[in-house]
C-alpha cells in the first residue's frame, strides 16, 4: 500500500506553511500531489514552488496535476515543459472546470514526455488506454459497483480518491451532494478506523491494494492534523 497527498492551493500566503507542511509528513507518505493552481488568482509559479518541493521532499515522488481546460494548447504545452525541467516524471491531466475540445492533442503531447493519468471514467476509459495513460485516480470514495469495470486494469496503477477531515459532518455534507460516502465512515466513531475498513472492502473486491490519494474535504487543513490522521491510517489499512 502506498498513501498520496494532494497539497492544498499555493499561494504567497500560505507558501512557507504548505513547505513545512511537506516536511512535517515526508516521512509518512510515498508522494505529493501538487494541484494546479487557478489562474484567475495571484499564485506561486509552480515550477518555482516544485524546485523547492524537491530538496525538501528527500526524493519522494512528486505528481503534477494540470487541468487542461484552464489552457489554451501553447499554454498547457509550456506548463509541461517547465514541469519537465524540474524533473517530474508523472502528471496527473483533468478537464478542468471548462470545456475543451482539443484534450487528445494535448493528452499525446503529454504521452510523449511524460507517465500520463486520467480520472477513472467508464465513458473515456478505453480512450485514455489507447492514448498510452498509465494510471488512474477513482471518483472520491466510489463504491465497489461502481469499479467493477477495474478489476480486470491489472497493468495499469490505481489511485483510491479519499477525502479526510477531522469532522463526520464534513462527510455527511458530502453524501448529501451525491457521493458515494461510505456507511462505515458515517457510521464509525473511528473515522480513520471507518476509512479502514472502507479501503479493505475496494481491496478485497478487486483483489488488489490502491494507492490511497488523500485529498482534504475542507480548505481549513490543519497539518498536525492531518499527520496523526495519516498514521492512524496507516495503523487501520
Amino acid at each position: 500500500m502506498k498513501i498520496y497527498l494532494e497539497l492544498p492551493e499555493i499561494f504567497l500566503s500560505n507558501f512557507n506553511t504548505v513547505i513545512s507542511y511537506a516536511i512535517l509528513w515526508k516521512d509518512l507518505i510515498d508522494g505529493i500531489f501538487v494541484p494546479d493552481l487557478p489562474l484567475n488568482k495571484p499564485t506561486v509559479d509552480a515550477c518555482a514552488f516544485i524546485n523547492i518541493l524537491n530538496e525538501k521532499m528527500n526524493k519522494k515522488e512528486i505528481v503534477g496535476i494540470q487541468s487542461v481546460g484552464h489552457r489554451s494548447i501553447t499554454a498547457n504545452k509550456s506548463r509541461m515543459q517547465c514541469l519537465k525541467k524540474m524533473g517530474i516524471q508523472k502528471l496527473l491531466l483533468v478537464q478542468g472546470p471548462y470545456s475543451f475540445s482539443k484534450v487528445n492533442e494535448v493528452l499525446h503531447y503529454a504521452v510523449e514526455r511524460f507517465t500520463v493519468g486520467s480520472v477513472l471514467n467508464k465513458k473515456t476509459l478505453e480512450s485514455r488506454i489507447k492514448a498510452g495513460v498509465k494510471f488512474f485516480v477513482t471518483q472520491v470514495f466510489p463504491s465497489v459497483d461502481e469499479l467493477n469495470y477495474a478489476i480486470n486494469m491489472r497493468d495499469f496503477d490505481l489511485f483510491l480518491l479519499v477525502g479526510i477531515s477531522d469532522r463526520k459532518e464534513d462527510y455527511i455534507k458530502l453524501k448529501e451532494k451525491g457521493f458515494s460516502v461510505p456507511e462505515e465512515i458515517i457510521r464509525s466513531t473511528n473515522i480513520t478506523e471507518g476509512l479502514g475498513n472502507y479501503y479493505g472492502k475496494v481491496s478485497d473486491f478487486l483483489g488488489r491494494r490502491p494507492y490511497i490519494y488523500l485529498i482534504p474535504l475542507t480548505k481549513t487543513f490543519d497539518p498536525s492534523f492531518a499527520y496523526e490522521f495519516i498514521k492512524n491510517m496507516q495503523k487501520n489499512v
